[in-house]
């Protein structure tokens, strides 16, 4: 059989079906680049914001029509299957088993009930050493960068918040496996990793989140280490001290703060204040100037004035976010943010969102205009030029870089090398390998 997987949402959803992926071809089944080619397609989803579930949606409706003309599987799984569970063979009957994100190992079992004939074949169930996935099995997609789960699921419960219903409360790999995972990937000829996690840093496997970074910079060959994502509480002076001096994390951090009113922070049960967060990020000293920051914000959540606005406008300009993910509220299935108030019109959240992400756009260009003239180290993250002609990279502090090369140059695609900046713009830098 030949499968085809589509992925949406977070790096943690990029990494399961990476995981998914291994586990089918471990059974002999081939993967194939489009779902024209494909006998079975697995929808790996996400559920965090009403778009993406709109998204798969969508999807499900074309497969429908695709299943009509020709024998076909079609399976669930991610976080839209452990929140719907058996409700979505309700609203799209053509699905033929659904599997949740606590029960990965169980897919291959499924897509073999299935096969046989077997209707709405479904695995939800809570598998406790289902965060302890053989990295063995894992098939990697052809990137710079191998991705490392150090934890699953969430113990905060921010009224607005869907994963601890679809990951769990959290699970930690012990730090001798995720050191193991971490040197094989090194002899694999990885030079980068970025661990995972909805909170990797309440990670508790045996050491902290700072003692984790401290080991796996030790590996030798390895040469960048990033991590996503963190909640502010359990943002460390500890762990602040080990980003700022080890050479090997990258001087880039990603804090989420949702809100910059104190009032709504509250309402969000973020467990921080403004100023506790703004102490938080002072844990960097003055390494603080040479790092990229960066945060989420959801504007209209349930009850924001005026004033609410304008003090995350404030927060984003007293820090000056070089880049942030912004998005208007989106409730979720039984997140307690339901029993709030949500009376405020669609294009006050529209207009709000859209005047925040132009000071971000503003702020993010002035940022990357500091790397101009400047030499910097890139890694070189695809195998060829795209069809504007650039290589393109990143570089530690999650820049995207357009490479431009001269006529035949080659550049050694997962390697370091050195480019000079000759463009900013919001989104990317221009580049030339010196």
């Amino acid at each position: 059989m030949k499968f085809h997987i589509q992925t949406w949402g977070c790096q943690m959803n990029d990494h399961d079906g990476e995981k998914l992926s291994g586990l089918l071809s471990v059974d002999g089944f081939e993967e194939v680049a489009s779902p024209e080619e494909a006998d079975l397609i697995l929808l790996n989803t996400c559920s965090i914001r009403e778009k993406a579930v709109h998204k798969v949606y969508s999807e499900l409706g074309r497969l429908r029509a695709e299943k009509e003309r020709r024998p076909l599987l079609v399976g669930v799984t991610g976080c839209l299957a452990q929140q719907e569970q058996a409700a979505l063979f309700k609203r799209a009957p053509h699905i033929d088993f659904v599997l949740g994100t606590m029960a990965l190992r169980q897919l291959p079992r499924l897509v073999a009930e299935a096969q046989a004939g077997r209707a709405r074949v479904i695995d939800t169930g809570e598998y406790p050493d289902n965060h302890l996935f053989p990295p063995s099995v894992t098939r990697r997609h052809d990137s710079a960068k191998a991705m490392i789960t150090i934890t699953e699921g969430c113990n905060h419960a921010c009224t607005y918040c869907i994963v601890p219903t679809t990951r769990g409360v959290e699970r930690h790999r012990p730090f001798q496996d995720v050191l193991a995972e971490a040197r094989g990937l090194v002899e694999r000829g990885y030079r980068e990793v970025e661990l995972l996690g909805q909170n990797v840093n309440s990670y508790a496997g045996g050491c902290t989140f700072a003692d984790l970074l401290e080991r796996v910079a030790e590996i030798e060959g390895l040469e960048w280490i990033r991590f996503t994502t963190s909640h502010p509480m359990n943002f460390t002076r500890e762990l602040a001290q080990v980003l700022v001096t080890n050479p090997k994390v990258v001087p880039f951090l990603h804090l989420p703060v949702q809100s910059g009113s104190d009032r709504i922070l509250k309402r969000m049960l973020r467990e921080y204040t403004v100023e506790e967060y703004l102490e938080r990020l002072g844990y960097l000293g003055a390494a603080r100037e040479r790092m990229t920051l960066s945060t989420d914000f959801i504007v209209g959540f349930p009850g924001e004035t005026d004033e609410d606005f304008e003090a995350t406008l404030a927060l984003l300009n007293t820090v000056g976010f070089e880049g942030s993910f912004s998005f208007v509220y989106s409730p979720r299935p039984g997140t307690p943010s339901l029993r709030l108030k949500d009376d405020l019109p669609m294009t006050v959240k529209a207009e709000r969102l859209s005047r925040l992400q132009k000071r971000q756009t503003q702020l993010t260009r002035a940022a990357n205009e500091r790397f101009l003239g400047r030499e910097i180290p890139v890694r070189v993250e695809t195998r060829g030029p795209n069809d504007h002609g650039w290589w393109l990279g990143r570089s530690a502090e999650w820049k995207t870089i357009h490479l431009v090369t001269g006529p035949g140059r080659e550049l050694p695609f997962g390697e370091l090398i050195q480019a000079k900046v000759t463009v900013a713009s919001p989104h990317f830098l221009g580049a030339e390998p010196v």
